[in-house]
């Protein structure tokens, strides 16, 4: 059972640097032009907790971009897997819930009925602290995807923290989480006012939401549309083929594997990276291209984002942080794809 708890600004502050003694800490900091990324935390006065949203999620950390997987002496054919080897254990700091629920998605491909060793060390080894969210982002729409704008997850979490009017609402969900708690200073219990605030912030963030998606049915009737108009107009008018919205997707889990052996020829290091369904040459196999087109290719992410998914580990892929429209080049919105759908078949019923 979490407890609940009080936390001043200055002594939240004060605890995050205090973390970093023991842990390698990350969280948001404000960098050029505005712009928010996770990084390692230097100072928490640097931290921006008013944050919308970043470019890459926290995914980062726990499932690299570029990783080393093992490597091979070619004079004995000895290998040996390279795990990540970290001096401090890690903490990442004001997650959103929605970047919460996204790596709770991984969690169901990565530690499923196949463990990836590499993504179950770091996962394990690091601590994750979300911070609730008091606003809606411009392009997200968590509340739709009942993955925010407060955190719904139940597991797979240490601490959520929720901003109040003049203090925080710190709660733990985890013995590793109550045993960081604990080493806040000025620490006062949580009573049912306090709740009471947090219903009604939470309250208050939802209705600051302006865009929305009804996913009732939504999978089954992306499944039974496949041909639908919408995906060849988009994808020839506007899609322009540059992965950006699998790259900054924080559910996206598919990789490359990548071999690289020196000009001495005494080994081979194996490295897997970040691939997406959006590069032509992604479902290319012996004697041709299944996926050949712009439209296929953009069908693939909508369909898979939406409905796909579910069936495969009975969740959305998509947790309504909407990054992908925000780096799309030309602005390509799945949930405005997904509504068109749904509109053409409520008229096909209609008549």
């Amino acid at each position: 059972m979490s407890e609940a708890y009080i936390i001043s600004h200055e002594s939240l502050l004060g605890w995050v640097n205090s973390l970093a003694k023991t842990y390698d800490v990350f969280g948001p900091v404000e960098k050029r032009r505005g712009q928010v990324v996770f990084e390692q935390i230097k100072s928490a006065d640097n931290m921006d907790l008013e944050y919308c949203s970043t470019m890459l999620g926290p995914r980062q950390f726990i499932y690299p971009s570029r990783q080393v997987l093992f490597e091979i002496d070619r004079k004995t054919g000895k290998h040996e897997a390279v795990l990540p080897e970290q001096t401090k254990k890690r903490l990442i700091f004001g997650i959103h819930p929605c970047d919460m629920h996204a790596i709770s998605v991984l969690d169901r491909t990565f530690l499923g009925d196949f463990k990836d060793t590499y993504y179950r060390k770091l996962r394990k080894e690091t601590v994750t602290v979300v911070l609730n969210c008091n606003q809606a982002c411009d392009s997200g729409f968590c509340a739709s995807m009942s993955t925010g704008p407060f955190l719904q997850l139940k597991d797979d979490f240490d601490i959520v923290l929720t901003a109040k009017f003049d203090n925080y609402l710190a709660e733990s969900n985890s013995n590793k989480g109550e045993r960081i708690i604990k080493k806040i200073s000025g620490l006062k219990k949580a009573t049912k006012k306090d709740f009471i605030e947090k219903k009604e912030i939470e309250a208050a963030a939802k209705q600051s939401f302006t865009k929305q998606l009804d996913t009732t049915g939504l999978p089954e009737l992306l499944m039974r549309n496949p041909e639908h108009p919408v995906y060849k107009q988009t994808a020839d008018a506007r899609c322009l083929g540059c992965t950006n919205c699998t790259m900054v997707c924080p559910t996206c889990y598919c990789y490359n594997i990548e071999d690289k052996t020196p000009y001495n020829l005494k080994s081979t290091t194996r490295s897997r990276y970040w691939d997406s369904c959006q590069e032509l040459n992604f479902a290319k196999v012996h004697e041709g291209n299944f996926r050949s087109s712009r439209q296929a290719r953009l069908r693939q992410f909508v369909t898979h984002k939406l409905a796909t998914w579910v069936e495969q580990y009975g969740c959305f892929g998509c947790v309504g942080c909407g990054r992908c429209m925000t780096w799309c080049p030309t602005k390509i919105d799945l949930t405005e794809i997904a509504k068109e759908i749904q509109q053409d078949v409520k008229i096909r019923k209609a008549k």
